[in-house]
């Protein structure tokens, strides 16, 4: 007599192959884009942080030394906006403001806004002018700044809104497929200048077009997990860096 499986083991195996395997595979799938997107940010940071330094080299210039972004007119890239740096360091980096907005709209709805953690230098005239500041703004940080006497400012560390819109960012595209949006505000980028915040999106406006969030924003300390890192990482600018804008995106670049 030889040995063989019924035709019912046979399904059964099957199912329970298909059981496991519909578990797992969205899992597999999502640490996989979640590997990739960190590996596309590290390198958009990388490539963000040699430009600049390339302009101090050739310009003796950094972000220090912008002009206001308001004046990056359609095609006309003036000199000293962080525009002109973008196109003159990185020479496929392309205007697609509206392009990637209208995109964006069509595919996710719009972009979420996300609360961001960071520290404000406040001066005395910050603290007098932030009367009736908006929640959220670094403006509003500024009122509850305790200036000493005798001390012409003071750091304060606090929430703001996080919330691009086409009104409000200019985003570039690099040549490697990942986007740079930053204020349209932005200019004398020093360490505490709230107008000089961006982001990183490592896939243009494909989805999931998510700001990346700690797993549990109530925890003493950030965590993400790999099928938790998403596309869109806030950074902020100032003299010659570009570093993260929020706990989540520092975990990203820094965890294992």
């Amino acid at each position: 007599m030889k040995n063989a499986f019924t035709l019912a083991e046979v399904l059964i195996t099957l199912g329970i192959i298909g059981v496991v395997a519909a578990m797992t595979i969205p899992t597999l799938i999502s640490n996989t884009n979640g590997a990739q997107f960190k590996t596309a940010y590290k390198k958009a940071l990388s490539t963000m942080n040699q430009a600049v330094l390339m302009n101090v080299a050739l310009e003796d210039t950094d972000f220090s030394t912008l002009k206001d972004g308001s004046q990056l007119a359609s095609g006309n890239h003036k000199a000293g906006t962080l525009g002109a740096m973008l196109q003159d360091r990185l020479q496929s980096a392309t205007d697609v403001t509206s392009n990637y907005f209208t995109e964006v709209q069509k595919n996710s709805g719009a972009l979420p806004t996300a609360t961001l953690k960071v520290t404000v230098s406040c001066t005395a005239q910050d603290k007098e002018d932030a009367t009736d500041a908006t929640d959220g703004t670094a403006e509003a940080l500024c009122a509850s700044a305790n200036i000493q006497p005798g001390e012409t400012s003071a750091d304060v560390t606090g929430n703001i809104t996080f919330a691009p819109t086409t009104d409000t960012y200019y985003v570039f595209a690099l040549a490697d497929g990942t986007y740079f949006g930053f204020n349209k505000n932005a200019q004398n980028c020093t360490k505490g200048n709230m107008d000089c915040i961006g982001f990183i999106d490592v896939n243009g406006a494909t989805n999931p077009n998510t700001i990346v969030k700690c797993d549990d924003d109530t925890a003493a300390t950030c965590e993400v997990q790999a099928a938790n890192i998403k596309d869109i990482y806030p950074v902020i600018f100032y003299e010659q860096t570009v570093e993260p804008a929020s706990d989540a995106a520092r975990t990203v670049l820094f965890g294992k």
